[in-house]
């Protein structure tokens, strides 16, 4: 990387954004002060152009009209001029041998007969004049037309001129009155617009402070914004949202770490305490065997937990990919139930299933199986003797819809938002007692989200729970694959 793309990422956003509104506001300015010396110069040049058209007209209409009244010629070609203190007007009547008859006092010297230029026709109104300069450096603003004399064939040269002094004066005036605004512009654009930038960028200055001062132990941090601009407002909406979500990821996390080591130490202290009494004497081979057996038991809930943790690890997984086939959806929700039967038929608990015989959805077989399977185990630990265990299937707008439902004994409204929870229990201690460490809805919703699906639950103390699994007939997500989980 060139140095001069360092430098210039190195510019703070207060200095460009100043840099920019002082360009932009030095064009502005520049092209403003320039337009309005223009439209000032193009003023003064129509004004004279008309004033000396105006003279061509007076001169011509004389001569027209009255050839014979040279009084009234004299009047206009050498007297108007005297009687002016500003503005000096000239004129030059020439005959058709371009000898002067009439001239204004002391044009001959200032603007001779040879400055000017060619002469518009008798018939032809002057548009407008041109500048000519006296030999002493005078700038004049002349016309010069052709005029025809009375009733005859003859046709005399009239030559105006107006001296430009004063104007050139009022125009060197302004132009110094613009080159000063100019300067003041290049004084202070600079410093209004890093003083602009400076107060509009302080909300961001604001939000870098928050980012700097949060950490894992702060992240409850919010960004007051109250009177910013609607940009920097959604900014920083965005940016507590963002905080709010990692502030719940890392409680989430904590908690999720804390419930992993509490219910590791069980079933570890337990291998521990057998290996232990097993080893304080010598023992027979049946105490043995029972002291190996228990140890194998422990071994496989540890197992089963690992596993369970690690499939919801790859079910989080962005870009996960299924294994997916055209399931029927009626013939996997019969066979989790003749897989239940048994525990069913023990617990006297009516089981149920409501689907069409031809629905067909795409789906990965055994993720369908281990989420139906953990459903209707939740449902038959919270099902009196008696109950009712339903499984129905339904599409709708191209949504698979699995519905566990049961008459068991409900769920607190309070515990209903977290039962996906990873190692959430409603009852912790007849759930401990029971093996349950928390994770069967977890798996669950994990199946469902793998699926690019959702989870849905309604429950009433004492009425039963309903939860409803919804999947999409395309999945949002697709990625590695992930086995389903043994």
């Amino acid at each position: 990387m060139s140095s001069k793309k360092r430098a210039r990422r190195s510019w703070s956003l207060a200095i460009r954004l100043a840099t920019w509104y002082a360009v932009a506001s030095f064009v502005l300015t520049l092209s403003i002060t320039g337009l309005l010396y223009w439209a000032l110069t193009a003023g003064i040049a129509r004004s004279e152009d008309l004033f000396l058209a105006d003279k061509i007209h007076v001169l011509r209409a004389i001569l027209r009209d009255r050839p014979e009244d040279i009084e009234g010629l004299r009047e206009e070609v050498e007297l108007e001029s005297a009687a002016r203190r500003y503005a000096q007007f000239y004129a030059r009547l020439l005959d058709e041998k371009g000898q002067p008859i009439l001239v204004t006092p002391g044009m001959d010297v200032l603007v001779p007969l040879n400055l000017f230029g060619s002469a518009v026709s008798a018939d032809t109104e002057p548009d407008h004049g041109y500048k000519i300069r006296s030999r002493e450096n005078r700038s004049f603003w002349a016309i010069t037309a052709k005029a025809a004399v009375g009733q005859s064939n003859r046709i005399w040269t009239i030559q105006v001129a107006v001296d430009r002094g004063n104007d050139e004066l009022l125009l060197a005036n302004y132009r110094q009155w613009l080159w000063g605004v100019l300067m003041l512009a290049v004084i202070f654009c600079p410093l209004v617009g890093y003083r602009i930038a400076r107060r509009g960028m302080r909300p961001l200055q604001e939000i870098t402070d928050t980012a700097r001062r949060t950490g894992s132990a702060t992240l409850d941090a919010r960004i007051e914004s109250e009177g910013y601009p609607v940009e920097l407002a959604a900014l920083a909406e965005t940016f507590n949202a963002m905080l709010g979500r990692l502030d719940d990821s890392f409680r989430r996390l904590s908690q999720f770490s804390a419930d992993i080591a509490h219910e590791l130490r069980t079933p570890i202290n337990n291998l521990r305490g057998e290996a232990e009494v097993a080893l304080t004497r010598a023992r027979s081979i049946e105490e043995y065997r029972e002291a190996l057996t228990s140890c194998l038991e422990e071994s496989v809930h540890l197992s089963d937990l690992i596993s369970d943790l690690l499939f919801l690890a790859r079910a989080e997984k962005p870009g996960t990919k299924l294994k997916r086939e055209r399931v029927r959806v009626r013939q996997e929700l019969s066979a989790v139930c003749e897989y239940h039967e048994a525990v069913a038929a023990e617990a006297n608990i009516q089981v149920s299933v409501a689907c069409i015989e031809d629905l067909l959805f795409p789906l990965e077989r055994a993720l369908l199986q281990r989420a139906i399977g953990n459903l209707v185990s939740n449902a038959f630990a919270h099902t009196p003797p008696g109950g009712r265990v339903l499984l129905a299937a339904t599409v709708e707008n191209d949504r698979l819809r699995i519905e566990v439902s049961d008459t068991g004994i409900g769920i607190p409204p309070e515990d209903l938002p977290r039962v996906f929870d990873r190692f959430y229990r409603v009852d912790r201690a007849r759930s401990s007692s029971e093996g349950n460490v928390g994770l069967g809805l977890a798996i669950v919703k994990g199946i469902a989200v793998l699926h690019g699906g959702w989870t849905e639950i309604q429950s009433e103390v004492g009425h039963g729970t309903r939860i409803v699994l919804v999947f999409p007939m395309i999945a949002e997500s697709m990625g590695t694959e992930v086995p389903a989980p043994m």
